[in-house]
């Protein structure tokens, strides 16, 4: 595991621009964020979990069920701005950034990111991805695909199908399916807060390619677990069958 102290945000923006009021949104009785919380609380490496929001309705509802808040008053432009912005004060050496719709995401996929910081002295952060098969996904803007270099490096993000397959039916997997979690090293959730937003992130608003943009390096992590994020209100009842639902 990645020496020192490791805090795990969640950034929860109550205004989703495809699905307003997402983090609050019911999966089986409970809100959205409660089970990304618990499932980063579950973490082995993760030593303590606050959620970042400039909302009130999402404090009372985290405070409900004992979760800790950081309410973050200034205006930020991407979540993990919220976050760098909530831990200004906070102890830590490793800070993971869990995004709110991730409610499936395996605790110990979780815990293999940390620890890829501590394997891989060069990464700044690391991340995860899944190999998926799947067009509609390939396709879909709602999915995020990431190119990966030898050594298992980021080499870009994007909303658009890449790396572009001529054949589809000839490659497999079709694409890297990226996961939205992000572990940063301290150091450099600061010096990405600190810099101005550059136009691949913008285009793609994708704010990992701030990263990229700047010269940092992102260490990718594979994992077997295909998880399903929740992007609009339909993705819902996908998650509460894959939790059991029926």
């Amino acid at each position: 595991m990645a020496s020192g102290r490791v805090l795990g945000v969640i950034p929860a923006r109550l205004d989703s621009t495809r699905f307003p009021g997402k983090v609050l949104a019911p999966v089986l009785g409970r809100p959205l964020v409660q089970l990304v919380f618990e499932r980063l609380a579950s973490a082995s490496s993760v030593d303590e979990v606050l959620v970042a929001t400039d909302s009130a309705e999402v404090e009372r509802t985290v405070s409900s069920f004992g979760g800790r808040v950081v309410m973050v008053a200034e205006p930020c432009a991407t979540g993990s701005d919220r976050v760098a912005a909530a831990v200004r004060d906070e102890v830590a050496d490793v800070v993971v950034n869990l995004q709110a719709d991730q409610p499936l995401i395996d605790p110990s996929d979780i815990d293999r990111a940390v620890a890829a910081l501590s394997e891989d002295g060069d990464a700044d952060l690391t991340t995860l991805a899944f190999g998926a098969d799947d067009e509609k996904g390939y396709i879909s803007p709602d999915v995020v695909k990431v190119v990966a270099a030898e050594g298992r490096r980021a080499l870009y993000f994007s909303r658009s199908p890449v790396p572009h397959v001529a054949d589809t039916t000839s490659v497999r997997p079709l694409y890297l399916h990226h996961v939205g979690i992000y572990c940063f090293r301290r150091a450099a959730l600061e010096r990405f807060a600190s810099a101005t937003r550059g136009e691949l992130e913008v285009r793609e608003s994708l704010e990992q390619l701030r990263a990229i943009e700047i010269g940092m390096t992102i260490g990718l992590v594979m994992t077997g677990t295909r998880t399903q994020s929740v992007d609009r209100p339909e993705d819902i009842a996908e998650v509460e069958r894959l939790m059991g639902a029926g």
